[in-house]
Protein backbone atom coordinates (compact mmCIF):
# COMPACT_ATOMS: atom_id res chain seq x y z
CA UNK A 1 0.00 0.00 0.00
CA UNK A 2 1.45 3.54 -0.56
CA UNK A 3 0.38 6.86 0.34
CA UNK A 4 -3.08 7.35 2.06
CA UNK A 5 -3.83 3.19 1.86
CA UNK A 6 -0.72 3.00 3.96
CA UNK A 7 -2.30 5.75 6.18
CA UNK A 8 -5.44 4.08 7.05
CA UNK A 9 -3.63 0.55 6.78
CA UNK A 10 -1.88 1.72 9.70
CA UNK A 11 -4.81 3.63 11.87
CA UNK A 12 -6.94 0.31 11.68
CA UNK A 13 -3.97 -1.79 12.20
CA UNK A 14 -3.49 0.28 15.53
CA UNK A 15 -7.14 0.21 16.70
CA UNK A 16 -6.91 -3.36 16.20
CA UNK A 17 -3.67 -3.83 18.13
CA UNK A 18 -4.61 -1.91 21.13
CA UNK A 19 -8.06 -4.16 21.33
CA UNK A 20 -5.42 -6.88 21.76
CA UNK A 21 -3.46 -5.73 23.70
CA UNK A 22 -6.99 -4.72 25.83
CA UNK A 23 -8.01 -8.18 25.98
CA UNK A 24 -4.62 -9.19 27.73
CA UNK A 25 -4.66 -6.85 30.44
CA UNK A 26 -8.93 -7.69 31.31
CA UNK A 27 -8.04 -11.20 30.76
CA UNK A 28 -5.27 -10.79 33.41
CA UNK A 29 -7.92 -10.28 35.97
CA UNK A 30 -9.38 -14.30 35.32
CA UNK A 31 -5.94 -15.36 36.04
CA UNK A 32 -5.64 -16.61 39.89
CA UNK A 33 -3.85 -19.84 39.60
CA UNK A 34 -1.65 -21.65 37.28
CA UNK A 35 -4.49 -23.76 35.93
CA UNK A 36 -5.82 -20.60 34.30
CA UNK A 37 -2.78 -19.35 33.12
CA UNK A 38 -1.94 -22.43 31.40
CA UNK A 39 -4.98 -23.98 30.16
CA UNK A 40 -7.52 -21.20 30.78
CA UNK A 41 -8.65 -22.90 33.86
CA UNK A 42 -9.87 -26.02 31.61
CA UNK A 43 -13.36 -23.55 30.61
CA UNK A 44 -13.38 -22.79 27.20
CA UNK A 45 -16.84 -23.58 25.17
CA UNK A 46 -16.95 -24.97 22.03
CA UNK A 47 -17.08 -21.67 20.31
CA UNK A 48 -14.02 -20.59 21.31
CA UNK A 49 -12.29 -24.07 21.18
CA UNK A 50 -13.24 -24.60 17.90
CA UNK A 51 -11.81 -21.31 16.41
CA UNK A 52 -9.03 -21.34 18.69
CA UNK A 53 -8.39 -24.57 17.06
CA UNK A 54 -8.75 -23.11 13.88
CA UNK A 55 -6.28 -19.80 14.35
CA UNK A 56 -3.75 -21.96 15.89
CA UNK A 57 -3.83 -24.50 12.83
CA UNK A 58 -3.75 -21.81 10.18
CA UNK A 59 -1.77 -18.67 10.18
CA UNK A 60 -0.29 -16.78 7.60
CA UNK A 61 1.38 -19.61 6.58
CA UNK A 62 -2.41 -20.22 5.13
CA UNK A 63 -3.25 -17.10 4.18
CA UNK A 64 -0.21 -16.15 2.38
CA UNK A 65 1.86 -19.20 2.00
CA UNK A 66 -1.18 -21.14 1.12
CA UNK A 67 -2.25 -18.66 -1.51
CA UNK A 68 1.31 -18.48 -3.17
CA UNK A 69 1.15 -21.85 -3.49
CA UNK A 70 -1.87 -22.26 -5.65
CA UNK A 71 -0.91 -19.66 -7.63
CA UNK A 72 1.60 -21.66 -8.91
CA UNK A 73 -0.25 -25.06 -9.08
CA UNK A 74 -3.55 -23.98 -9.54
CA UNK A 75 -7.10 -25.55 -8.81
CA UNK A 76 -5.31 -28.64 -7.51
CA UNK A 77 -4.64 -27.17 -4.78
CA UNK A 78 -8.41 -27.26 -3.37
CA UNK A 79 -7.37 -31.28 -2.62
CA UNK A 80 -5.05 -29.79 0.36
CA UNK A 81 -8.40 -27.90 1.64
CA UNK A 82 -10.32 -30.70 1.87
CA UNK A 83 -7.31 -32.97 3.55
CA UNK A 84 -6.75 -30.31 5.99
CA UNK A 85 -10.62 -29.84 6.95
CA UNK A 86 -11.04 -33.71 7.15
CA UNK A 87 -7.71 -35.20 8.83
CA UNK A 88 -6.66 -32.16 10.51
CA UNK A 89 -9.42 -30.35 12.14
CA UNK A 90 -12.65 -32.75 11.97
CA UNK A 91 -10.78 -36.17 12.93
CA UNK A 92 -9.00 -35.01 15.73
CA UNK A 93 -12.10 -33.76 17.55
CA UNK A 94 -13.74 -36.65 16.59
CA UNK A 95 -11.13 -39.55 17.38
CA UNK A 96 -9.05 -38.09 21.00
CA UNK A 97 -9.97 -34.64 21.43
CA UNK A 98 -12.32 -36.60 24.19
CA UNK A 99 -9.82 -38.59 25.10
CA UNK A 100 -7.07 -35.85 25.75
CA UNK A 101 -9.01 -33.55 28.11
CA UNK A 102 -10.27 -36.98 30.28
CA UNK A 103 -6.78 -37.70 30.37
CA UNK A 104 -5.10 -34.26 31.20
CA UNK A 105 -7.69 -33.69 34.11
CA UNK A 106 -6.45 -37.38 35.82
CA UNK A 107 -3.20 -36.98 35.03
CA UNK A 108 -3.08 -33.09 36.35
CA UNK A 109 -1.52 -32.72 33.38
CA UNK A 110 -0.91 -28.50 32.25
CA UNK A 111 1.89 -29.11 29.26
CA UNK A 112 2.78 -31.81 27.09
CA UNK A 113 5.48 -32.96 28.68
CA UNK A 114 3.27 -33.23 31.91
CA UNK A 115 1.14 -35.74 29.85
CA UNK A 116 4.27 -37.98 29.18
CA UNK A 117 5.82 -38.14 32.28
CA UNK A 118 2.27 -38.80 34.28
CA UNK A 119 1.21 -40.87 31.82
CA UNK A 120 4.31 -43.30 31.00
CA UNK A 121 5.53 -42.58 34.95
CA UNK A 122 8.88 -41.64 32.85
CA UNK A 123 10.87 -38.68 33.85
CA UNK A 124 12.88 -39.01 30.57
CA UNK A 125 10.32 -38.64 28.28
CA UNK A 126 9.23 -35.70 30.48
CA UNK A 127 13.27 -34.23 29.93
CA UNK A 128 13.23 -35.01 26.43
CA UNK A 129 9.84 -33.90 25.27
CA UNK A 130 10.25 -30.32 27.46
CA UNK A 131 13.79 -30.04 25.72
CA UNK A 132 12.36 -30.56 22.02
CA UNK A 133 9.31 -28.23 22.93
CA UNK A 134 11.32 -25.17 24.15
CA UNK A 135 13.87 -25.67 21.48
CA UNK A 136 12.10 -26.43 18.49
CA UNK A 137 8.97 -23.59 19.56
CA UNK A 138 11.43 -20.81 19.48
CA UNK A 139 13.32 -21.63 16.79
CA UNK A 140 9.67 -21.66 14.88
CA UNK A 141 9.12 -18.72 16.17
CA UNK A 142 11.73 -16.72 14.86
CA UNK A 143 10.42 -17.78 11.40
CA UNK A 144 6.74 -16.36 12.46
CA UNK A 145 8.18 -13.21 13.53
CA UNK A 146 10.09 -13.15 10.17
CA UNK A 147 6.84 -13.90 8.30
CA UNK A 148 4.91 -11.17 10.28
CA UNK A 149 7.68 -8.42 9.18
CA UNK A 150 7.96 -9.36 5.68
CA UNK A 151 3.65 -8.31 5.39
CA UNK A 152 4.39 -5.08 7.40
CA UNK A 153 6.93 -4.31 4.83
CA UNK A 154 4.91 -5.12 2.31
CA UNK A 155 1.38 -3.12 2.97
CA UNK A 156 2.59 -0.22 4.90
CA UNK A 157 6.56 0.22 3.69
CA UNK A 158 7.73 -0.01 7.77
CA UNK A 159 11.35 -1.56 7.93
CA UNK A 160 11.89 -4.58 9.00
CA UNK A 161 13.53 -3.62 12.64
CA UNK A 162 10.06 -1.82 13.50
CA UNK A 163 8.09 -4.38 12.49
CA UNK A 164 9.68 -6.75 14.87
CA UNK A 165 9.71 -4.54 17.52
CA UNK A 166 5.44 -3.26 16.85
CA UNK A 167 5.16 -7.28 16.73
CA UNK A 168 6.39 -8.43 20.05
CA UNK A 169 5.72 -5.48 22.12
CA UNK A 170 1.82 -6.02 21.54
CA UNK A 171 2.15 -10.23 21.53
CA UNK A 172 4.33 -10.29 24.54
CA UNK A 173 2.36 -7.92 26.04
CA UNK A 174 -1.24 -9.68 26.01
CA UNK A 175 0.40 -12.87 26.98
CA UNK A 176 2.79 -11.74 29.56
CA UNK A 177 -0.59 -11.23 31.20
CA UNK A 178 -3.82 -13.05 30.11
CA UNK A 179 -1.33 -16.19 29.31
CA UNK A 180 -3.71 -18.57 27.49
CA UNK A 181 -7.18 -16.83 28.13
CA UNK A 182 -5.76 -13.66 26.59
CA UNK A 183 -4.66 -16.23 23.74
CA UNK A 184 -8.04 -17.68 23.54
CA UNK A 185 -10.48 -14.41 23.11
CA UNK A 186 -7.79 -12.68 20.85
CA UNK A 187 -7.51 -15.72 19.04
CA UNK A 188 -11.62 -15.96 18.84
CA UNK A 189 -11.54 -12.29 17.58
CA UNK A 190 -8.56 -12.50 15.17
CA UNK A 191 -10.12 -15.67 13.64
CA UNK A 192 -13.61 -14.08 13.24
CA UNK A 193 -11.97 -11.44 11.30
CA UNK A 194 -9.69 -13.87 8.95
CA UNK A 195 -12.72 -16.32 8.13
CA UNK A 196 -14.93 -13.05 7.32
CA UNK A 197 -12.27 -11.31 5.12
CA UNK A 198 -11.25 -14.26 3.26
CA UNK A 199 -14.67 -15.39 2.45
CA UNK A 200 -15.57 -11.37 1.32
CA UNK A 201 -12.14 -11.48 -0.44
CA UNK A 202 -13.65 -14.77 -2.53
CA UNK A 203 -16.56 -13.17 -3.17
CA UNK A 204 -14.49 -9.90 -4.77
CA UNK A 205 -12.37 -11.95 -6.21
CA UNK A 206 -15.24 -14.14 -8.47
CA UNK A 207 -16.86 -10.73 -9.12
CA UNK A 208 -13.60 -9.13 -10.59
CA UNK A 209 -13.02 -12.11 -12.42
CA UNK A 210 -16.30 -12.38 -14.41
CA UNK A 211 -17.58 -15.20 -12.63
CA UNK A 212 -16.63 -18.31 -11.68
CA UNK A 213 -16.77 -19.87 -14.86
CA UNK A 214 -14.79 -17.30 -16.44
CA UNK A 215 -11.95 -17.65 -14.08
CA UNK A 216 -11.65 -21.34 -14.47
CA UNK A 217 -11.36 -21.33 -18.48
CA UNK A 218 -9.09 -17.94 -17.96
CA UNK A 219 -6.28 -20.23 -15.54
CA UNK A 220 -7.11 -23.50 -18.50
CA UNK A 221 -5.75 -20.89 -21.40
CA UNK A 222 -2.91 -20.32 -18.97
CA UNK A 223 -2.23 -23.23 -18.75
CA UNK A 224 -4.39 -26.77 -18.69
CA UNK A 225 -2.56 -27.67 -15.89
CA UNK A 226 -3.94 -25.53 -13.49
CA UNK A 227 -7.41 -26.58 -13.43
CA UNK A 228 -6.66 -30.77 -14.15
CA UNK A 229 -6.37 -33.19 -11.82
CA UNK A 230 -3.60 -33.43 -10.50
CA UNK A 231 -2.24 -31.01 -12.03
CA UNK A 232 1.16 -29.69 -12.80
CA UNK A 233 1.91 -30.70 -9.34
CA UNK A 234 1.42 -34.21 -9.95
CA UNK A 235 -0.21 -36.99 -7.78
CA UNK A 236 2.57 -37.74 -5.71
CA UNK A 237 3.58 -33.99 -4.80
CA UNK A 238 0.01 -33.01 -4.12
CA UNK A 239 -0.55 -36.69 -1.86
CA UNK A 240 2.28 -35.56 0.57
CA UNK A 241 1.48 -31.92 0.65
CA UNK A 242 -1.95 -32.98 1.37
CA UNK A 243 -0.37 -35.68 4.30
CA UNK A 244 2.27 -33.39 5.50
CA UNK A 245 -0.15 -30.44 5.77
CA UNK A 246 -3.26 -32.29 7.25
CA UNK A 247 -1.85 -34.79 9.58
CA UNK A 248 1.23 -33.18 10.50
CA UNK A 249 -0.69 -31.09 13.28
CA UNK A 250 -1.82 -34.23 15.52
CA UNK A 251 2.02 -34.19 16.73
CA UNK A 252 2.60 -30.55 17.83
CA UNK A 253 2.04 -29.19 21.17
CA UNK A 254 0.10 -26.48 20.82
CA UNK A 255 -2.40 -28.57 18.80
CA UNK A 256 -2.78 -31.27 21.02
CA UNK A 257 -2.40 -29.54 24.12
CA UNK A 258 -5.87 -27.74 23.08
CA UNK A 259 -8.01 -30.22 23.96
CA UNK A 260 -7.08 -29.78 27.77
CA UNK A 261 -8.81 -26.59 27.89
CA UNK A 262 -12.03 -27.61 27.34
CA UNK A 263 -14.80 -27.62 30.08
CA UNK A 264 -15.31 -31.62 29.56
CA UNK A 265 -15.24 -34.15 26.74
CA UNK A 266 -18.69 -33.37 25.83
CA UNK A 267 -17.20 -29.95 24.80
CA UNK A 268 -16.01 -31.98 21.46
CA UNK A 269 -19.57 -32.51 20.43
CA UNK A 270 -20.53 -28.72 19.14
CA UNK A 271 -16.28 -28.07 19.36
CA UNK A 272 -16.22 -30.20 16.08
CA UNK A 273 -18.64 -28.64 14.23
CA UNK A 274 -16.77 -25.18 14.82
CA UNK A 275 -13.52 -25.92 13.61
CA UNK A 276 -14.69 -27.85 10.66
CA UNK A 277 -16.79 -24.57 9.69
CA UNK A 278 -13.80 -22.30 10.37
CA UNK A 279 -11.33 -24.95 8.60
CA UNK A 280 -13.42 -25.49 5.96
CA UNK A 281 -13.78 -21.64 4.84
CA UNK A 282 -10.46 -20.79 5.49
CA UNK A 283 -9.07 -23.36 3.23
CA UNK A 284 -11.32 -23.32 0.31
CA UNK A 285 -11.01 -20.09 0.43
CA UNK A 286 -7.35 -19.19 0.57
CA UNK A 287 -6.67 -21.65 -1.89
CA UNK A 288 -8.94 -20.59 -4.44
CA UNK A 289 -7.90 -17.06 -4.47
CA UNK A 290 -4.48 -17.88 -5.18
CA UNK A 291 -5.26 -19.73 -7.81
CA UNK A 292 -7.52 -17.13 -8.88
CA UNK A 293 -5.04 -14.18 -8.70
CA UNK A 294 -3.19 -16.47 -11.30
CA UNK A 295 -5.94 -15.23 -14.02
CA UNK A 296 -6.42 -12.16 -12.74
CA UNK A 297 -2.52 -11.30 -12.58
CA UNK A 298 -2.29 -12.40 -16.17
CA UNK A 299 -5.21 -10.46 -17.32
CA UNK A 300 -4.25 -7.42 -15.71
CA UNK A 301 -0.24 -7.27 -16.30
CA UNK A 302 0.51 -7.97 -12.76
CA UNK A 303 4.20 -9.21 -12.92
CA UNK A 304 5.63 -10.79 -9.74
CA UNK A 305 8.55 -9.55 -8.36
CA UNK A 306 11.79 -11.23 -7.88
CA UNK A 307 13.74 -11.91 -4.95
CA UNK A 308 17.48 -11.16 -4.32
CA UNK A 309 17.91 -14.53 -5.29
CA UNK A 310 16.50 -13.82 -9.17
CA UNK A 311 13.51 -16.73 -8.15
CA UNK A 312 9.72 -15.38 -8.66
CA UNK A 313 8.78 -13.65 -5.07
CA UNK A 314 4.83 -15.77 -4.47
CA UNK A 315 4.57 -14.81 -1.31
CA UNK A 316 3.50 -10.89 -2.22
CA UNK A 317 0.87 -12.69 -4.36
CA UNK A 318 -2.04 -12.11 -1.61
CA UNK A 319 -1.17 -8.98 -0.99
CA UNK A 320 -1.20 -7.93 -4.23
CA UNK A 321 -4.72 -9.13 -4.88
CA UNK A 322 -5.89 -7.38 -1.89
CA UNK A 323 -5.06 -4.32 -3.16
CA UNK A 324 -6.42 -5.29 -6.34
CA UNK A 325 -9.94 -6.11 -5.77
CA UNK A 326 -10.47 -4.81 -2.07
CA UNK A 327 -11.79 -1.17 -1.45
CA UNK A 328 -9.02 0.42 0.75
CA UNK A 329 -10.65 0.17 4.12
CA UNK A 330 -11.38 -3.43 3.94
CA UNK A 331 -8.20 -4.12 2.47
CA UNK A 332 -6.78 -2.48 5.33
CA UNK A 333 -9.31 -4.39 8.01
CA UNK A 334 -8.43 -7.93 6.09
CA UNK A 335 -4.59 -6.85 6.05
CA UNK A 336 -4.96 -6.46 9.38
CA UNK A 337 -6.06 -9.91 10.34
CA UNK A 338 -3.55 -11.95 7.68
CA UNK A 339 -0.80 -10.26 10.35
CA UNK A 340 -2.91 -11.45 12.77
CA UNK A 341 -2.72 -15.04 12.30
CA UNK A 342 0.21 -14.97 12.62
CA UNK A 343 -0.12 -13.47 15.74
CA UNK A 344 -2.21 -16.30 16.80
CA UNK A 345 0.20 -18.91 16.00
CA UNK A 346 2.71 -17.42 17.32
CA UNK A 347 0.59 -16.39 20.97
CA UNK A 348 0.53 -20.47 20.97
CA UNK A 349 4.11 -21.04 20.02
CA UNK A 350 5.21 -19.02 22.52
CA UNK A 351 2.98 -20.08 25.65
CA UNK A 352 4.34 -23.63 24.79
CA UNK A 353 8.08 -22.66 24.85
CA UNK A 354 7.65 -20.68 28.25
CA UNK A 355 5.77 -23.06 29.84
CA UNK A 356 8.64 -25.67 28.45
CA UNK A 357 10.95 -23.33 30.47
CA UNK A 358 8.88 -22.47 33.61
CA UNK A 359 7.11 -25.79 34.77
CA UNK A 360 8.55 -28.69 32.80
CA UNK A 361 12.38 -27.60 32.94
CA UNK A 362 12.35 -25.48 36.73
CA UNK A 363 9.58 -26.85 38.69
CA UNK A 364 9.60 -30.46 37.57
CA UNK A 365 13.36 -30.79 37.21
CA UNK A 366 15.23 -27.88 39.47
CA UNK A 367 13.06 -26.99 41.90
CA UNK A 368 10.29 -29.55 42.63
CA UNK A 369 9.36 -27.28 46.21
CA UNK A 370 8.46 -24.20 44.29
CA UNK A 371 4.95 -22.57 44.67
CA UNK A 372 2.57 -22.37 42.51
CA UNK A 373 2.34 -18.83 42.95
CA UNK A 374 6.24 -18.53 42.22
CA UNK A 375 6.06 -20.84 39.28
CA UNK A 376 3.22 -18.29 38.22
CA UNK A 377 5.03 -15.39 38.11
CA UNK A 378 7.77 -17.23 36.70
CA UNK A 379 5.59 -18.08 33.82
CA UNK A 380 4.92 -14.75 33.06
CA UNK A 381 8.58 -13.81 33.22
CA UNK A 382 9.46 -16.81 30.86
CA UNK A 383 6.79 -16.02 28.19
CA UNK A 384 8.27 -12.48 27.94
CA UNK A 385 11.38 -13.75 27.42
CA UNK A 386 10.82 -16.05 24.87
CA UNK A 387 9.02 -13.33 23.05
CA UNK A 388 12.02 -11.39 23.13
CA UNK A 389 14.62 -13.82 22.48
CA UNK A 390 12.41 -14.90 19.15
CA UNK A 391 12.77 -11.42 18.42
CA UNK A 392 16.62 -11.05 18.94
CA UNK A 393 17.04 -14.37 16.81
CA UNK A 394 14.67 -13.22 14.08
CA UNK A 395 16.55 -9.30 13.86
CA UNK A 396 19.52 -11.10 12.55
CA UNK A 397 17.45 -13.17 9.73
CA UNK A 398 19.41 -16.60 10.29
CA UNK A 399 19.66 -18.40 7.65
CA UNK A 400 20.43 -21.94 9.40
CA UNK A 401 17.44 -21.14 12.17
CA UNK A 402 14.72 -20.52 8.78
CA UNK A 403 16.52 -23.81 7.65
CA UNK A 404 15.56 -25.47 10.92
CA UNK A 405 11.88 -24.04 11.10
CA UNK A 406 11.08 -25.59 8.12
CA UNK A 407 10.77 -29.32 9.37
CA UNK A 408 10.50 -28.15 13.15
CA UNK A 409 6.96 -29.24 13.05
CA UNK A 410 8.31 -32.46 11.29
CA UNK A 411 10.70 -33.08 13.91
CA UNK A 412 8.21 -32.60 16.68
CA UNK A 413 5.95 -34.70 15.21
CA UNK A 414 8.12 -37.72 14.48
CA UNK A 415 9.00 -37.49 18.70
CA UNK A 416 5.15 -36.38 19.63
CA UNK A 417 2.76 -38.29 17.66
CA UNK A 418 3.15 -41.82 17.88
CA UNK A 419 3.66 -42.38 21.89
CA UNK A 420 1.22 -39.67 22.60
CA UNK A 421 -1.33 -41.11 20.47
CA UNK A 422 -0.47 -44.98 21.01
CA UNK A 423 -0.69 -43.64 25.08
CA UNK A 424 -4.39 -42.49 24.70
CA UNK A 425 -5.92 -45.34 22.91
CA UNK A 426 -3.79 -48.69 23.75
CA UNK A 427 -4.09 -49.45 27.73
CA UNK A 428 -0.62 -51.88 27.54
CA UNK A 429 1.52 -49.15 25.72
CA UNK A 430 5.16 -48.86 27.82
CA UNK A 431 7.07 -46.14 28.70
CA UNK A 432 10.37 -48.08 26.82
CA UNK A 433 8.62 -48.34 23.65
CA UNK A 434 7.82 -44.52 23.98
CA UNK A 435 10.81 -43.57 24.68
CA UNK A 436 12.87 -45.61 22.06
CA UNK A 437 10.37 -44.39 19.19
CA UNK A 438 10.40 -40.73 20.10
CA UNK A 439 13.92 -40.42 20.04
CA UNK A 440 14.66 -42.82 17.08
CA UNK A 441 11.88 -41.47 15.03
CA UNK A 442 12.97 -37.83 15.57
CA UNK A 443 16.60 -38.86 14.56
CA UNK A 444 15.27 -40.85 11.18
CA UNK A 445 13.65 -37.42 10.60
CA UNK A 446 16.74 -35.45 11.21
CA UNK A 447 18.96 -37.60 8.71
CA UNK A 448 16.58 -37.96 6.30
CA UNK A 449 15.59 -34.10 5.77
CA UNK A 450 17.29 -31.71 3.48
CA UNK A 451 20.64 -31.22 5.67
CA UNK A 452 21.90 -34.78 5.37
CA UNK A 453 20.20 -37.38 3.27
CA UNK A 454 18.16 -34.79 1.44
CA UNK A 455 15.07 -36.85 0.81
CA UNK A 456 15.41 -39.99 -0.73
CA UNK A 457 12.97 -41.48 -3.06
CA UNK A 458 11.59 -37.85 -2.97
CA UNK A 459 9.88 -38.51 0.42
CA UNK A 460 9.02 -36.20 2.88
CA UNK A 461 10.55 -36.69 6.13
CA UNK A 462 7.60 -36.26 8.00
CA UNK A 463 6.24 -39.37 6.02
CA UNK A 464 9.08 -41.63 6.40
CA UNK A 465 9.29 -40.93 10.00
CA UNK A 466 6.10 -41.59 10.96
CA UNK A 467 5.62 -44.60 9.20
CA UNK A 468 8.64 -45.79 11.03
CA UNK A 469 6.89 -45.02 14.66
CA UNK A 470 3.34 -46.13 13.68
CA UNK A 471 5.08 -49.73 12.76
CA UNK A 472 8.42 -49.63 14.90
CA UNK A 473 5.81 -48.74 18.34
CA UNK A 474 3.92 -52.31 18.85
CA UNK A 475 6.90 -53.92 18.03
CA UNK A 476 9.24 -52.47 20.73
CA UNK A 477 6.05 -52.56 22.95
CA UNK A 478 5.80 -56.51 22.89
CA UNK A 479 8.80 -56.95 23.31
CA UNK A 480 9.18 -54.29 26.59
CA UNK A 481 5.94 -56.48 27.80
CA UNK A 482 8.03 -59.68 27.36
CA UNK A 483 10.40 -58.32 29.53
CA UNK A 484 8.26 -56.87 31.92
CA UNK A 485 10.13 -53.56 31.05
CA UNK A 486 8.33 -49.82 31.30
CA UNK A 487 5.11 -51.52 31.94
CA UNK A 488 2.78 -48.30 33.52
CA UNK A 489 0.82 -49.00 36.84
CA UNK A 490 -2.11 -50.74 36.55
CA UNK A 491 -4.64 -48.70 38.74
CA UNK A 492 -3.04 -45.35 36.54
CA UNK A 493 -4.46 -47.38 33.34
CA UNK A 494 -7.75 -47.91 34.97
CA UNK A 495 -8.13 -44.91 36.06
CA UNK A 496 -7.15 -42.97 33.08
CA UNK A 497 -9.72 -45.16 30.90
CA UNK A 498 -12.18 -44.88 33.53
CA UNK A 499 -12.68 -41.22 33.02
CA UNK A 500 -13.73 -41.95 29.36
Amino acid sequence: MLGGQAGIFGMVFAVYMVLLIAIGYFSAKRVQTMEDYYVAGRNVGPILLGIHYGTVYFSSVLMVGGGAYAYRFGLSTMWIAVGNTILGAFLPFLLFGGRIRGFSGVLGALTLPDFFRERYQSRFLHVWSALLTVVFMTVYLVSVFMGVSYIFNVTMGLDYTTSLIITTVVVGFYLAFGGTIACVWNDFIQGTAMALGTLFLTVMVISFGGGLGNIISGLASVDPGLVSFPGVWGFWGLFSYVMVTSIGPWGLPQSLTRFYMMKDPKVVKWGIVFATIFCLTMTCCSYFNGAAARYAFEANGIEIPLTPGGNPDYDIVIPKLIMLVLPTVIGAVYLSAVIAASQSTADAVILMASFGVARDIYQKLINPDVDDGRILRLSKIATAVVTFAGLFLAYFKPKAILDLAMIAWACLSAAIMAPFLYGIFWKKATSTAAAFVSVSAFLLAVIWGPWLLNRPLGMHEFLVSQLYAWAAFPIVNYIALSRCSGVVDEDLVERLWGSL
